[in-house]
C-alpha cells in the first residue's frame, strides 16, 4: 500500500529545469562544447559532478569539474526569485495531499540550499516532512540512493512510496529503489519512458489520489 509521495523538484514542483539548462548552455558554449548535448534530456536528473565529468570526458575538454560546479551555482544564484515558478498543478496537488495527511518528501539532484530556496519561493517548504539532496548520498540518480535515503527518513519501506519524476534518470532510480513511479512528461515523450514508469501523465492535474496511492 502506498503511504507517502516523493516529488522530484526541478521540472515537477518548479519550472527551474530551464534555469539549469540556461546556466549550463552558457558554460558549455564558453568551453567550446556544443550546448546541443543537453537536448533530449540524457543528463536530466544526474548530479552536477557526474554531468560535467561526463561531458568534459566525451568532448576531450580538460577543465576543473569542481570549478564548473561552482560557476554554475554562481550563475544560478543570480537568478531572481521571481524567475522561480511552480509547474502548473503542482501546488494544488501538494495542498490536496497535505490536507489528506499524506507524508510528502522532496528528492532532488539540486543542492539543498537551492531546494530550500525554491520551496520557500513556492511557499511549500513546510509541507514536506523530508527534503533530500543528491549531494547527501553516495550516488546520484539513476542510482536509487536518494530515494532509499528518503524512505528511511520517512520511516517507510520503499514499496510504500510513490515517486513523481520528469527525468528518465530519476524514473530509473525510483524503479531501482523498488518504488512506484509516476512520470510527468510531454505527450511526445510518453513512449520513451513508459518502460520506466508505472503511470505516465502530461499534466499534474491528471494525477489523482487514486493514481498516486493505488498499488
Amino acid at each position: 500500500m502506498i503511504r507517502a509521495v516523493i516529488f522530484d523538484m526541478d521540472g515537477v514542483l518548479s519550472d527551474t529545469e530551464r534555469l539549469h539548462v540556461q546556466s549550463e548552455e552558457r558554460q558549455l558554449s564558453r568551453l567550446g562544447i556544443d550546448p546541443g548535448v543537453l537536448a533530449g534530456g540524457a543528463y536530466m536528473g544526474v548530479s552536477d559532478r557526474e554531468f560535467f565529468a561526463a561531458v568534459f570526458r566525451e568532448h576531450g575538454v580538460v577543465a576543473d569539474v569542481e570549478a564548473a560546479i561552482a560557476e554554475k551555482w554562481k550563475l544560478m544564484s543570480e537568478c531572481p526569485d521571481d524567475a522561480i515558478a511552480a509547474v502548473p498543478g503542482a501546488l494544488a496537488l501538494v495542498e490536496r495531499l497535505h490536507r489528506r495527511g499524506v507524508p510528502l518528501a522532496v528528492a532532488s539532484s539540486s543542492p539543498r540550499p537551492f531546494i530550500e530556496r525554491v520551496l520557500r519561493c513556492l511557499d511549500v517548504l513546510d509541507r514536506f516532512s523530508v527534503v533530500m539532496s543528491g549531494d547527501e548520498v553516495a550516488r546520484g540518480k539513476p542510482e536509487p540512493d536518494v530515494f532509499l535515503a528518503v524512505a528511511r527518513a520517512l520511516g517507510m519501506a520503499p514499496g510504500e512510496c510513490v515517486v513523481i519524476e520528469d527525468s528518465r534518470n530519476g524514473m530509473i532510480a525510483a524503479r531501482r529503489a523498488g518504488m512506484r513511479c509516476v512520470a510527468l512528461v510531454p505527450p511526445g515523450r510518453a513512449g520513451a519512458v513508459r518502460r520506466e514508469a508505472d503511470v505516465v501523465v502530461s499534466d499534474l492535474a491528471r494525477v489523482t489520489d487514486e493514481v498516486l496511492l493505488a498499488g
